[in-house]
């Protein structure tokens, strides 16, 4: 018998991955994610886990982002003493996000701005000693090696062209009567045929799959249309001497967006008085990991660095380091500013948003997932004004959503993976999405492929043989 427990991005809850498998001798995490989004949500991560940390033996993370490592410190913080298996790139993205959370955590507290069930907190979750910690528990593998673990696990990473060193990992695990049977944890996909890094890999069995839905009832728009629609605004910039802000993700969709504009800049089919502004310290930081580890790009980003192009600048580019220097863009104009957060959680965008949201000249560009419960969610979903750092903003800038930047596989995406299983899954369990996209993704599985499908609730739990 092996027991397999959702205690994150459950239930309709698409943050807070946390995915628990236990065979009696053998007890393990796949991530270990913060939940963001709704103030219900979030008070989840003062909940004590609901497992003892100091009996698993490991976690497998899949990638980086907050919300599949987030809970890493209060883990390690609560008695956690195993490994923690990933890529490299994986750890040093992790390093450079739970640093950023840290700063952003303990100036939250220390500000009095968080609160659980109505009462303000005035001490962190974690500190700067809870990373350190975390990091000295990684262990560093590579992709498609079959690695024998111990008491009878054996693992395998494999691309999930989600991020930079992003995997999903095939576990083969024993039962407690000695039949190995193999799990597929999908992590976070990527979109087929996304910029810089590769595609994911197709996997051809398994007798359970976890996998992701974020995008499970959704499709992108094709990248062609989104690089059209992005050159128009891009247009619009030029011609009304406005701003376009786009709340940017400092790991991943900070690199495609420099990625397009240095191929834009290249081939000249932009104004090239347009002044471009990386409003993010973190960004720069994660720009400098992924330049570390050329070895996850695809064939097409490889062939532009053999030509002599610097992917990830360009003419018109200034990186924007102070505080001091991000506040004097307050008075720029034919200007696009990326800054963090990307669903306007903190840093530095909600400045620009306050400046920037009342003209209806201006554009505001988001290029990611808006969960729900975040600023950028309220925006997107159409608010006519919004409450930033006390203050009510008018929202008259006009907005964009370009999914084709998205890092997420869409449902088409999501079914061409699991289609390469055949009808070896005895189970498919459904994750990491809002209940319409999960619920979606759940009906084409069971009429197309015919699978048995599952729709797991936060902490439930299924016994499998």
């Amino acid at each position: 018998m092996i027991r397999l427990k959702f205690f994150g991005a459950a239930g309709g809850i698409v943050t807070g991955s946390c995915h628990y498998i236990d065979n009696g001798s053998f007890r393990a995490l796949v991530d270990c994610g913060i939940f963001q989004g709704e103030r219900k949500n979030e008070d989840l991560n003062w909940e004590p886990f609901k497992f003892d940390p100091r009996k698993l033996d490991v976690v497998f993370l899949t990638h980086a982002h907050l919300d599949h490592t987030g809970r890493l410190p209060l883990l390690v913080k609560n008695g956690f003493r195993g490994q923690i298996i990933a890529t490299d790139a994986t750890r040093d993205l992790t390093y450079l996000i739970l640093q950023d959370a840290t700063k952003l955590h303990k100036e939250a507290v220390e500000h009095g701005r968080v609160r659980v069930g109505g009462r303000v907190i005035d001490t962190p979750l974690w500190d700067y000693s809870d990373v350190e910690a975390v990091m000295r528990r990684f262990r560093v593998y590579e992709y498609g090696e079959r690695i024998q673990f111990k008491k009878g696990v054996e693992f395998r990473m494999r691309e999930a062209g989600h991020i930079l060193g992003s995997v999903s990992f095939e576990l083969w695990i024993p039962t407690s009567s000695g039949r190995l049977r193999k799990f597929v944890f999908s992590g976070d996909l990527g979109q087929t045929g996304a910029r810089i890094i590769r595609d994911p890999d197709f996997i051809r069995e398994a007798d359970y799959v976890i996998v992701e839905s974020t995008y499970g009832g959704r499709y992108h728009k094709d990248k062609s249309s989104t690089i059209l629609e992005f050159l128009s605004i891009l247009d619009d910039v030029a011609r009304d001497r406005s701003v376009a802000v786009i709340p940017t993700f400092a790991v991943e969709r900070a690199q495609e967006i420099l990625y397009e504009l240095n191929l834009m800049v290249e081939k000249q089919v932009i104004d090239p008085g347009i002044r471009f502004y990386l409003d993010s310290p973190m960004a720069r930081k994660a720009t400098l990991i992924f330049e570390k580890y050329r070895k996850y790009y695809d064939e097409d980003a490889m062939d532009l660095i053999r030509e002599g192009d610097d992917i990830f600048r360009f003419k018109g580019l200034e990186f924007v380091e102070t505080g001091r220097e991000s506040k004097r863009l307050a008075n720029v104009r034919k200007a696009v500013i990326m800054a963090g957060s990307g669903m306007c959680t903190g840093g530095r965008v909600k400045h620009h948003l306050i400046n920037f949201l009342p003209d209806p000249k201006n554009h505001v560009v988001f290029v990611g997932y808006q969960v729900k419960g975040t600023l950028g969610r309220r925006i997107v979903d159409g608010a006519k004004k919004v409450r930033i750092y006390g203050k009510t903003v008018p929202v008259r800038a006009q907005i964009h959503t370009l999914g084709g930047f998205s890092a997420h596989a869409d449902q088409g995406d999501l079914m061409y993976w699991l289609r390469n299983f055949g009808h070896s899954p005895r189970e498919v369990f459904i994750v990491h999405g809002d209940n319409d996209n999960r619920l979606a993704l759940d009906i084409r599985i069971r009429n197309e492929l015919q699978l048995s499908t599952n729709l797991p609730e936060l902490f439930e739990e299924y016994e499998l043989d």
